[in-house]
């Protein structure tokens, strides 16, 4: 019997809601892109936060207009991921940033 592998499921450890936000970047914080990387200033929470060039990609794109799924998408053709891959990357980093309160609430 053949051995099939499961894919987690991104909105199982998510939930729906992440995946209809529409992530904005939280006015006020200071950004300046370094050696392809993204540093962001928070001077509210006196705080310098470094982002990879993969959390810099998703970080241009929470602008309000795009869906954690539209913003998978563009991942998936700019670094050669899967999909699923793609979606569960974008949430959790977005996930991060709320956490950090670098994006604005939903």
């Amino acid at each position: 019997m053949p051995n099939f592998a499961r894919r987690e499921d991104p909105l199982r450890h998510h939930g729906l809601e992440m995946v209809l936000i529409h992530p904005r970047r939280r006015a006020g914080v200071r950004t300046r892109l370094v050696d392809g990387e993204t540093v962001v200033l928070d001077r509210h929470e006196e705080l310098i936060h470094q982002l990879n060039r993969t959390a810099s990609y998703i970080w241009e794109r929470c602008d309000g207009q795009r869906t954690p799924a539209e913003i998978a998408g563009q991942v998936c053709e700019a670094f050669e991921v899967d999909e699923p891959t793609a979606l569960r990357d974008v949430l959790e980093i977005i996930r991060r940033l709320q956490k950090l309160k670098l994006l604005e609430s939903p």
